[in-house]
């Protein structure tokens, strides 16, 4: 039997089974192998990037170094997707993530990454119609936390609601201070601003300290978030919400959508735990599948075959639907829809290209 061909998940925690990415990924490779879909064994590897830079960097490069290494899914973070992409470029590895968004990961013009979720230029500027025009907010508290993902997708969603004459009466940035979860001044800055609407660039477990200080605070504006926060209740503070918060997702909500049917079912029989926070997982079934397709048209099982199929490949029916990606690795007319929670559940509104027209 031919040694197996190693594809790497650029994860953060040794438990890999935790990650809803890593277990549809594995899903892919095992039904693909069971199918016998594949000219060689493949594997899929973990590397650890233990959410460090330095670290994630060494484990990209040591993952890079392998010569039974085919190609490399994720991370599933934008900062340590940033952080490492040049290594896995450099080793003409193909790179496949299914929620890195930031705009900065297709700047470099690097024609190894490709992605299955909206570029956040996308997501801003959605975030900006649905604050301005759909919520009709006029004055918007715009948080984020500095990183490579939540700077970027603020400054966005700044510049598209104020475009369309919703305001932005604040814009705070993250330093040390609230890493260090002192929030004093955060939401001093927020209160003194008065807004009718506060924009989270923020991950989930930052975003709900501060939700809840403002509400206990009294602040009645509505909360609007991003897909950072999913793994909670999405900025939910019961009782104290005047209106419940909304959000966006810039992926497609697999309970609802028929080309996902089938994995759903699949994964929630293989993953049944995973199903409470499934976000993302055709994305990175379908980037696990768009790899074994392009090792699977190659002429020989290597990386330079496959990253050369991969650039070659116009069209994939794939969990999510119809995939196309432009000429920097974006996924072209990605879907962003549009929630609000409720006790705890997510509420599809619909699309919002179909709520808010740009």
């Amino acid at each position: 039997m031919q040694p197996s061909l190693k594809i790497g998940f650029q994860v953060s925690t040794r438990a890999v089974h935790s990650v809803t990415g890593y277990c549809a990924a594995e899903m892919a490779i095992e039904e693909a192998s069971a199918a016998g879909a594949l000219p060689r064994p493949v594997e899929l590897m973990p590397v650890l990037d233990e959410r460090d830079e330095a670290a994630a960097r060494r484990s990209a490069a040591r993952f890079a170094a392998r010569p039974d290494a085919l190609a490399v899914l994720g991370p599933l973070n934008s900062a340590l997707a940033v952080a490492t992409q040049d290594i896995y470029h450099e080793a003409g590895l193909a790179q496949l993530s299914s929620e890195a968004s930031s705009p900065l990961l297709v700047e470099k013009g690097y024609r190894n990454f490709f992605r299955l979720v909206a570029n956040d230029h996308f997501q801003g500027r959605a975030l900006g119609r649905v604050a301005a025009s759909y919520l009709g907010a006029e004055r918007i508290a715009i948080l984020h936390d500095n990183s490579a993902w939540g700077r970027p997708i603020a400054e966005i969603m700044g510049e598209e609601s104020r475009r369309l004459g919703g305001a932005p009466v604040l814009m705070y940035g993250f330093s040390e201070r609230e890493h260090r979860l002192d929030l004093d001044a955060l939401v001093a800055a927020t209160l003194e601003a008065e807004p009718d609407l506060v924009y989270f660039a923020v991950y989930w477990n930052k975003a709900h300290i501060i939700a809840h200080r403002l509400r206990d605070r009294g602040l009645k504006a509505v909360f609007l978030g991003s897909d950072a926060l999913k793994p909670y209740a999405f900025l939910e503070v019961p009782c104290l919400d005047a209106e419940p918060p909304y959000h966006t997702l810039a992926g497609v909500d697999m309970r609802i959508k028929p080309s996902a049917r089938a994995f759903l079912e699949a994964f929630a029989r293989k993953y049944p735990v995973m199903l409470a926070a499934p976000q993302y997982a055709a994305e990175a079934y379908d980037c696990a599948s768009l790899l074994l397709e392009a090792l699977r048209r190659a002429p020989e099982a290597s990386r330079e075959a496959v990253l050369d199929q991969m650039q070659k490949m116009e069209h994939y029916a794939g969990a999510i639907g119809p995939i196309t990606f432009d000429g920097r690795g974006d996924l072209v007319d990605p879907e962003i829809g549009l929630y609000r929670c409720l006790d705890g559940q997510r509420v599809y509104l619909g699309a919002v290209r179909d709520l808010v027209p740009a």
